[in-house]
Protein backbone atom coordinates (compact mmCIF):
# COMPACT_ATOMS: atom_id res chain seq x y z
CA UNK A 1 0.00 0.00 0.00
CA UNK A 2 1.41 3.45 -0.88
CA UNK A 3 2.61 5.53 2.05
CA UNK A 4 0.32 8.41 1.04
CA UNK A 5 -2.76 6.24 1.56
CA UNK A 6 -1.60 5.15 5.02
CA UNK A 7 -0.79 8.67 6.15
CA UNK A 8 -4.04 10.01 4.70
CA UNK A 9 -6.05 7.51 6.72
CA UNK A 10 -4.26 8.59 9.90
CA UNK A 11 -4.58 12.32 9.26
CA UNK A 12 -8.17 12.40 8.00
CA UNK A 13 -9.78 12.26 11.49
CA UNK A 14 -7.48 15.05 12.69
CA UNK A 15 -8.12 17.26 9.67
CA UNK A 16 -11.86 16.59 9.82
CA UNK A 17 -11.97 18.34 13.19
CA UNK A 18 -10.65 21.47 11.46
CA UNK A 19 -13.34 21.26 8.76
CA UNK A 20 -11.17 19.60 6.11
CA UNK A 21 -12.66 16.51 4.55
CA UNK A 22 -9.20 15.11 3.83
CA UNK A 23 -5.59 16.01 4.39
CA UNK A 24 -5.12 16.28 0.62
CA UNK A 25 -5.95 20.02 0.62
CA UNK A 26 -3.19 20.64 3.15
CA UNK A 27 -0.72 18.65 1.10
CA UNK A 28 -1.67 20.40 -2.14
CA UNK A 29 -1.73 23.90 -0.63
CA UNK A 30 1.67 24.97 -2.07
CA UNK A 31 0.48 23.98 -5.54
CA UNK A 32 -2.83 25.80 -5.08
CA UNK A 33 -1.39 29.13 -3.94
CA UNK A 34 1.88 28.93 -5.87
CA UNK A 35 5.43 29.68 -4.76
CA UNK A 36 4.62 33.31 -3.91
CA UNK A 37 2.38 32.34 -0.99
CA UNK A 38 3.36 28.73 -0.26
CA UNK A 39 5.66 29.53 2.67
CA UNK A 40 3.73 32.45 4.19
CA UNK A 41 0.17 31.04 4.14
CA UNK A 42 -1.57 28.03 5.57
CA UNK A 43 -5.18 26.90 5.40
CA UNK A 44 -6.40 26.83 8.99
CA UNK A 45 -9.92 25.46 8.78
CA UNK A 46 -13.12 25.42 6.81
CA UNK A 47 -16.26 26.59 8.54
CA UNK A 48 -19.47 25.30 7.09
CA UNK A 49 -22.80 27.12 7.39
CA UNK A 50 -25.22 25.77 9.91
CA UNK A 51 -28.30 24.19 8.52
CA UNK A 52 -31.24 25.82 10.29
CA UNK A 53 -33.98 23.64 11.67
CA UNK A 54 -37.25 23.78 9.77
CA UNK A 55 -38.11 27.46 9.88
CA UNK A 56 -41.15 29.25 8.63
CA UNK A 57 -40.88 30.24 4.97
CA UNK A 58 -38.90 33.43 4.52
CA UNK A 59 -37.65 33.47 8.11
CA UNK A 60 -33.90 33.69 8.60
CA UNK A 61 -33.09 33.97 4.91
CA UNK A 62 -30.50 36.49 3.74
CA UNK A 63 -29.96 36.45 0.00
CA UNK A 64 -26.37 36.48 -1.21
CA UNK A 65 -24.84 35.11 1.97
CA UNK A 66 -22.45 32.14 1.94
CA UNK A 67 -24.76 30.17 4.18
CA UNK A 68 -27.54 30.32 1.60
CA UNK A 69 -25.19 29.33 -1.18
CA UNK A 70 -24.25 26.27 0.87
CA UNK A 71 -20.51 26.86 0.60
CA UNK A 72 -17.99 27.06 3.36
CA UNK A 73 -15.54 29.70 4.47
CA UNK A 74 -11.87 28.82 4.20
CA UNK A 75 -9.84 30.49 6.94
CA UNK A 76 -6.29 31.16 5.75
CA UNK A 77 -3.46 32.18 8.06
CA UNK A 78 -0.98 34.58 6.50
CA UNK A 79 1.99 36.52 7.75
CA UNK A 80 1.99 40.29 8.07
CA UNK A 81 2.06 42.59 5.09
CA UNK A 82 1.58 39.81 2.56
CA UNK A 83 -2.06 39.66 3.64
CA UNK A 84 -2.77 42.77 1.59
CA UNK A 85 -1.21 41.24 -1.52
CA UNK A 86 -3.00 37.94 -0.91
CA UNK A 87 -6.33 39.78 -0.56
CA UNK A 88 -6.06 40.83 -4.20
CA UNK A 89 -5.72 37.20 -5.30
CA UNK A 90 -8.40 35.68 -3.06
CA UNK A 91 -10.81 35.06 -5.94
CA UNK A 92 -8.22 33.12 -7.91
CA UNK A 93 -7.23 31.10 -4.83
CA UNK A 94 -10.90 30.29 -4.13
CA UNK A 95 -11.33 29.12 -7.72
CA UNK A 96 -8.21 26.94 -7.46
CA UNK A 97 -9.38 25.42 -4.16
CA UNK A 98 -12.78 24.65 -5.66
CA UNK A 99 -11.14 23.18 -8.76
CA UNK A 100 -8.97 21.00 -6.52
CA UNK A 101 -12.00 19.83 -4.52
CA UNK A 102 -14.02 19.25 -7.67
CA UNK A 103 -17.02 21.41 -6.79
CA UNK A 104 -17.84 24.90 -5.49
CA UNK A 105 -17.30 24.03 -1.83
CA UNK A 106 -15.74 27.36 -0.80
CA UNK A 107 -17.70 30.56 -1.29
CA UNK A 108 -15.55 32.82 0.86
CA UNK A 109 -11.97 33.08 2.10
CA UNK A 110 -11.29 34.80 5.38
CA UNK A 111 -7.75 36.02 6.02
CA UNK A 112 -6.26 35.91 9.50
CA UNK A 113 -2.88 37.54 10.09
CA UNK A 114 -0.79 35.16 12.16
CA UNK A 115 2.74 33.87 12.09
CA UNK A 116 2.93 30.81 9.87
CA UNK A 117 5.41 28.15 10.92
CA UNK A 118 7.44 26.69 8.09
CA UNK A 119 5.69 23.50 7.12
CA UNK A 120 8.14 22.35 4.49
CA UNK A 121 11.72 21.48 5.17
CA UNK A 122 14.10 23.02 2.71
CA UNK A 123 15.49 20.42 0.36
CA UNK A 124 19.21 20.00 0.58
CA UNK A 125 20.96 21.61 -2.37
CA UNK A 126 23.47 18.81 -2.78
CA UNK A 127 22.25 15.20 -2.71
CA UNK A 128 23.86 13.04 -0.05
CA UNK A 129 26.85 10.92 -1.02
CA UNK A 130 26.21 7.18 -0.75
CA UNK A 131 28.44 4.17 -0.57
CA UNK A 132 29.01 2.43 -3.94
CA UNK A 133 26.66 -0.44 -3.04
CA UNK A 134 23.80 1.96 -2.23
CA UNK A 135 24.52 3.97 -5.41
CA UNK A 136 24.19 0.78 -7.48
CA UNK A 137 20.94 -0.21 -5.74
CA UNK A 138 19.43 3.22 -6.25
CA UNK A 139 20.53 3.32 -9.87
CA UNK A 140 18.95 -0.09 -10.50
CA UNK A 141 15.67 0.99 -8.91
CA UNK A 142 15.50 4.15 -11.02
CA UNK A 143 16.47 2.57 -14.35
CA UNK A 144 12.83 1.89 -15.45
CA UNK A 145 11.82 5.56 -14.89
CA UNK A 146 11.78 7.47 -18.20
CA UNK A 147 10.65 10.91 -17.04
CA UNK A 148 13.78 12.94 -16.13
CA UNK A 149 11.96 15.18 -13.63
CA UNK A 150 10.44 12.21 -11.84
CA UNK A 151 13.77 10.39 -11.91
CA UNK A 152 15.53 13.41 -10.32
CA UNK A 153 12.95 13.67 -7.54
CA UNK A 154 13.01 9.94 -6.86
CA UNK A 155 16.81 10.02 -6.85
CA UNK A 156 16.79 12.80 -4.24
CA UNK A 157 14.22 10.92 -2.13
CA UNK A 158 16.15 7.67 -2.45
CA UNK A 159 19.38 9.35 -1.37
CA UNK A 160 17.70 10.81 1.70
CA UNK A 161 16.14 7.47 2.67
CA UNK A 162 19.30 5.47 2.08
CA UNK A 163 21.49 8.03 3.89
CA UNK A 164 19.21 7.89 6.93
CA UNK A 165 19.10 4.10 6.94
CA UNK A 166 22.92 4.03 6.78
CA UNK A 167 23.10 6.30 9.85
CA UNK A 168 20.83 3.97 11.84
CA UNK A 169 22.87 0.84 11.09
Amino acid sequence: MPLGQLIGKLLDPVTARRGFATSELLAAWPDIVGPRYAECTRPDRITWPRRPAEKAEGEGKRPGKAADAGGGTLVVQIEGARALLFQHEVDQVRERVNAFLGFAAITRIRIVQLRVEATRREASAVPKGLCPEAENRLSAMLSPVDDPTLREKLDRLGREVLARSDKKS
